[in-house]
């Protein structure tokens, strides 16, 4: 028999910087859209409906996992769940500089750390998932002079090297992801602003070339709900009809794009390599763009699984709906 387990205390934030005056947190217009992260976010109640806390999410986990075994013919099984989770970021003190020569790359930086829960299931309560990583707005900047913007003379400054060009480049958004299954990876896109709710578009979760099946038939321990888990996305959609934001800022990311990556310990590589991440957040506000207190998200991870002789794709889809918690 195993102990029942008690649920997490998601009263404080997961990080906490030391206190500095200056240098500083960055102005937020140099944060640009990651100024509105900041803090912790949790599953709360949305409005008056009693759901979208922890006993009742607006989110969608789907897990596939490669098993060889009598009991599953297709060889995988699905661990499909709702979940619950805490989510702090934060500011670091200052920007950070990539000096190329003659001109300079500047990354204003927010890392962020990630406690996920089951809200259901045999192990409701147990942490599923655990994740740090940061987000990156970067800009272009003309390169200083000398260590410290003064040349080789003492104290700071804001000479600039002869001929100075500030870079070009394609992306200025990155999300750097660090998770204890032996995977990082390194994702790149950009953002845009909107009015009214965002379009939410339908998540593609079937893998081809293997038997289906498990995804349509409901089962309470390994697939609760057959309906988010064929589209996990249909969550963010519910969660948006009780509570409607009037502006949004979407973040989007991939790895895919520009020079991003997926890198795996060699276990993972062999059997459930981690081949591409695509990410997606949800800035959304409920007064006119003055502030943004609801979050959410869709990820898609695939997930490559030798079977059979062949390798199939898999889409590891995860979402929710968070909101940030007062200060």
């Amino acid at each position: 028999m195993y102990p029942t387990n008690t649920a997490p205390d998601l009263s404080a934030p997961l990080v906490i910087d030391p206190p500095q005056t200056v240098p500083g947190i960055p102005a937020t217009t140099l944060l640009g859209p990651l100024q509105y992260l900041l803090g912790t976010w949790t599953n709360q109640p949305l409005g008056t409906s009693g759901k979208g806390g922890p006993d009742a999410p607006f989110s969608y986990n789907v897990m596939p996992l490669p098993q060889v075994d009598p009991t599953s013919p297709q060889n995988y099984i699905l661990k499909n769940s709702s979940y619950y989770e805490e989510l702090t970021f934060t500011a670091i003190h200052g920007p950070v500089l990539n000096r190329g020569g003659i001109g300079a790359q500047v990354a204003y930086t927010v890392f962020y750390s990630q406690r996920v829960y089951f809200a259901d299931g045999p192990n409701k309560d147990a942490l599923v998932h655990a994740e740090n990583g940061s987000l990156l707005l970067l800009g272009d900047l003309q390169q200083q002079l000398g260590p410290y913007g003064n040349g080789n003379l003492p104290g700071l400054g804001n000479q600039i090297v002869s001929g100075s060009v500030p870079p070009t480049q394609e992306f200025n958004l990155v999300k750097q992801v660090a998770v204890p299954h032996g995977n990082s990876v390194l994702a790149l896109g950009s953002y845009t602003y909107g009015s009214g709710a965002p379009d939410i578009p339908a998540a593609t979760v079937l893998p081809t070339g293997v038997d289906t099946a498990p995804y349509y038939a409901q089962s309470q321990v390994s697939n609760p709900n057959p309906v988010y888990t064929l589209n996990p996305n249909q969550a963010l959609v519910d969660a948006l009809e009780i509570r409607e934001p009037d502006a949004y800022i979407k973040l989007n990311v991939s790895s895919a794009n520009g020079s991003g990556a997926v890198t795996n310990i060699g276990f993972e590589q062999q059997h459930a390599n981690v081949a591409g991440y695509d990410f997606t957040y949800w800035l959304e506000s409920l007064d006119q763009g003055n502030s943004y207190t609801q979050l959410q998200y869709s990820q898609t991870i695939t997930l490559k699984i030798p079977m059979a002789g062949n390798t199939v794709s898999f889409p590891h889809v995860t979402v929710n709906t968070l909101t940030k918690k007062s200060s």
